[in-house]
């Protein structure tokens, strides 16, 4: 599940290097099998014209990717032909605004959700309002009526549409079966609350074998989820100011620090270092939250189950959510772009869990997820996805997001879990903060 602190957009920066013609390093790595003739953001003058396809994926992720563009290259065989220039590992972002800054910047190109604003207010997304009156009627993907409205939160800037989600992937927990039997509990149930889950999880810590209940490590789980988990949030409606002293807010905090006094978790000394969801996998973690696409079907003696995460006063999730944005200043046709566009948003919606788009969601089982039984999600796990995903939220975003994830790490994360301050001392501190950094 990817996820980092975003330091925002780095456009103005690497335009300055380029205007004092400094040299900014390449962004795209192109594969031996996709090097286009041309430089990205040109259209051609003879044959099908090229279109360059920005992504993050890792080597595997990206071959499978790669099926998904041979298909779409050979429908539109004599039209057009999409190349995809992948960045893998955390260098995306930069690189992305790099070539922003350039002039060079893929045709089309992944967005993290938490971007899409910030790059829609610096004029470097193209409207979508033409692509979507002309496709809405024609692909389920170009109609936003048929996305799950939380998933549309961040691609909308002053009224307007300015990307789609290709993935919306709500956290679920995980857990181990076979050590719930060991210590004769229920399986978690759809509603099971934190209550339940703390009693359960004291039940499975056994420090002297290296087992406990959960895993909580400074950022992940996302400390949110147990705040929305009892009506609270990080910051009012609009945005302009930080809630994070409310009682809601106190009951989400207190949990987290009670799962260091009752000592369900590992001590954060134990985590540096460490891959925490092969923890999990290994069997020294009875539960782990994480993103319904990360599957932990490679366990050691156990077969992982899912379910819902748990209820404080409601339902709540952390949702993450990745988009496919439209370079506002390719040389490419727009209609070969709104083609190609398409194409893309529905061979990717049939590939990642889970799709953004409630028709295709709704077939869930049908999607291949290479590594699972059968190399299709288990249908015990269709119902907890599906039903996260309906009220998962996406973390807010606001301006030095980067300021953002260190104060919540300094502030809420390490405090806590170290067991420096009390979750009303650590909320006072955090909230003064983020007010600041509103500024």
């Amino acid at each position: 599940m990817k996820r980092s602190a975003k330091i925002g957009s780095a456009i103005a920066g690497a335009a300055v290097l380029v205007a004092l013609g400094i040299a900014v390093p390449t962004a795209f790595h192109r594969s031996t099998a996709t090097t286009p003739s041309k430089a990205a953001g040109s259209a051609s003058t003879a044959g099908p014209v090229t279109i360059t396809l920005g992504t993050w994926g890792g080597a595997q992720e990206n071959q499978q990717l790669l099926q998904i563009i041979n298909k779409i290259n050979k429908k539109y065989k004599g039209k057009f032909v999409i190349k995809d220039y992948n960045v893998p590992g955390g260098n995306y972002d930069q690189k992305l605004n790099t070539e922003f800054a350039a002039g060079t910047a893929p045709d089309i190109f992944y967005v993290d959700d938490s971007l899409a604003q910030t790059y829609a207010s610096e004029g470097v997304l193209l409207d979508l309002t033409q692509y979507i009156n002309e496709f809405k009627s024609k692909s389920l993907v170009a109609n936003p009526s048929n996305y799950y409205s939380n998933t549309l939160v961040d691609v909308r800037y002053n009224g307007h549409y300015y990307a789609l989600p290709w993935i919306a992937q709500p956290v679920v927990m995980y857990y181990n079966p076979k050590l719930f039997q060991q210590a004769h509990l229920p399986m978690p149930s759809p509603n099971w609350t934190w209550q339940d889950f703390m009693r359960d999880a004291k039940k499975l810590t056994n420090p002297s074998k290296g087992v406990y209940g959960y895993l909580q490590s400074n950022g992940w789980p996302p400390v949110e989820m147990y705040i929305w988990s009892y009506g609270g949030d990080i910051y009012n409606a609009s945005k302009t100011k930080a809630l994070l002293n409310t009682p809601a807010d106190i009951k989400g905090l207190t949990l987290m620090a009670d799962m260091v006094k009752e000592g369900v978790v590992p001590p954060l000394a134990k985590l540096a270092n460490v891959d925490i969801e092969d923890l999990f996998r290994q069997g020294r973690v009875a539960m782990f939250a994480g993103g319904a696409a990360d599957g932990n079907y490679d366990t050691n003696g156990f077969t992982a189950k899912i379910q819902q995460m748990p209820m404080g006063t409601t339902h709540a999730t952390d949702l993450y959510i990745a988009d496919l944005a439209i370079n506002a200043h390719s040389k490419v046709p727009k209609e070969d772009l709104y083609l190609a566009y398409t194409a893309l948003l529905e061979g990717i919606d049939h590939w990642k869990i889970v799709p953004p788009v409630k028709q295709y969601a709704a077939n869930l089982q049908d999607i291949v997820v290479p590594g699972a039984p059968g190399n299709h999600t288990p249908s015990d796990r269709i119902q907890p996805i599906l039903e996260s995903l309906k009220y998962g939220k996406v973390i807010p975003v606001v301006k030095n997001m980067a300021n953002y994830w260190n104060i919540m790490s300094n502030d809420i994360y390490q405090p806590l879990l170290l067991g420096q301050m009390t979750p009303q001392q650590a909320a006072a501190k955090a909230e003064q903060d983020l007010n600041a950094n509103l500024k």
